[in-house]
């Protein structure tokens, strides 16, 4: 028997690339040309947790003869070490297709470099949706659920793809502007994954309830909502970048 999980993972991967894809085609002014980048993302979720953070956790640990399997009694400097892994890894590792001709091609403003960045990070965000969906099949004690419990999966994922395509439009956008700015961009990508991280790490210490915990994981989502909006806000030409006509989303009916 199938997984159920696999059922709500289906849910979910749809719904996320309707509703970000619709967002990026709106947003864009009905362009398409981006859309082919949301493949290029869909496998480096799986290789950083099974590849890189796990071999990195696993060498530091030989290092400094830190035992496997202690979990929150291992060292606090290992505990946190485990926690920064995470965006250590994965931010570089979104950008990773700008290394593709084709991709890099498309950076060509500041506009361009938002949307590219997005879209790379929701297309990682639609492959972590499937290796998640793969480590809680693995899991017998999610085995007798059925694919409608795993709601607080679906709600969490689609968040994620929305917060992942944030921080990589923040990382492209200052790789675009070069120099100084591509490690500006860096560490505040780092900042905000570890603010976006902070509810969870803070329930798998047992710092916060679960009641908190599900009230605390709002916030950095308004928060990365806001900065979007002036990431878009302060990208915006007057111009569309690709055909030269001005973006316009609604019209009033006297033609203003």
């Amino acid at each position: 028997m199938i997984p159920q999980i696999y059922i709500m993972a289906a849910v979910t991967l749809v719904i996320s690339l309707a509703f970000w894809g619709g967002l990026i085609y709106l947003f864009t002014g009905h362009q398409k040309r981006y859309f082919w980048l949301l493949v290029l993302g869909l496998p480096l979720s799986a290789i950083a947790n099974l590849i890189l953070k796990r071999q990195a956790i696993v060498l530091v640990g030989q290092a400094f003869h830190v035992p496997p399997g202690l979990g929150l009694a291992s060292p606090a400097w290992f505990l946190a070490f485990g926690v920064l892994i995470t965006p250590l890894v994965e931010e570089p590792i979104k950008v990773l297709p700008l290394l593709l001709r084709q991709a890099w091609k498309m950076v060509t403003s500041q506009t361009s470099a938002l949307w590219v960045g997005f879209v790379l990070g929701v297309s990682f965000g639609l492959g972590e949706e499937l290796f998640l969906a793969y480590a809680i099949a693995q899991n017998p004690a999610y085995a007798s659920l059925p694919w409608y419990a795993y709601t607080g999966y679906f709600n969490e994922r689609l968040l994620a793809c929305f917060a992942h395509g944030v921080l990589t439009a923040k990382v492209v956008i200052g790789i675009e502007q070069r120099g100084r700015y591509i490690s500006y961009a860096f560490l505040a990508a780092l900042g905000l994954h570890l603010f976006l991280n902070a509810p969870i790490a803070l329930y798998q210490f047992r710092l916060i309830s679960f009641e908190l915990y599900n009230v605390t994981l709002l916030i950095p989502f308004i928060v990365f909502a806001i900065i979007f909006e002036r990431m878009r806000w302060g990208t915006r030409e007057p111009k569309d970048d690709l055909t030269g006509n001005e973006v316009v989303y609604w019209q009033r009916q006297d033609g203003s």
